[in-house]
């Protein structure tokens, strides 16, 4: 009887403590760390109440810590399976939205028309005098 009233106060301190503890850790992760670790007590009580050998109570709370553990390493790889889903969605509404090009910047770009400077070498333009549009047979051309 002793053993249950232990247990029940270590649960009533566990569980404050697992709460507070672990801010960091998400509401449901918590609560299964604490729910296991209140279990493997209650669980070894029960069988300490049998008059077991010392060992099964303690087998019994390794194998519930080992059944918290892999729930707890399941919630955790459904919310990894999620966030990734949820940013190759995102990725894929980015992709659709902008359409992707195949060619170059150096391509698509429209050419910049050359400017011109006041110092650039003007083309020698031909200019022609009186004279020289007088060809050899006399005619103008």
């Amino acid at each position: 009887m002793i053993q249950i009233l232990i247990t029940i106060i270590a649960a009533a301190i566990i569980l404050p403590l697992a709460y507070y503890q672990f801010k960091k850790t998400p509401l449901p992760k918590r609560m299964l760390i604490a729910g296991t670790i209140v279990a493997a007590a209650f669980i070894s009580v029960f069988l300490q109440l049998f008059e077991l050998a010392f060992y099964v109570p303690l087998l019994a709370i390794v194998a519930i810590s080992m059944i918290g553990a892999i729930a707890y390493a399941k919630i955790d790889e459904m919310e990894k399976t999620e966030k990734r889903r949820l940013a190759d969605e995102r990725k894929q509404k980015r992709e659709s939205a902008v359409p992707a090009e195949t060619g170059s910047i150096e391509e698509t770009a429209p050419k910049p028309e050359a400017e011109k400077s006041l110092y650039d070498d003007k083309e020698p333009e031909k200019k022609s005098f009186a004279m020289q549009t007088i060809g050899v047979s006399g005619e103008e051309r």
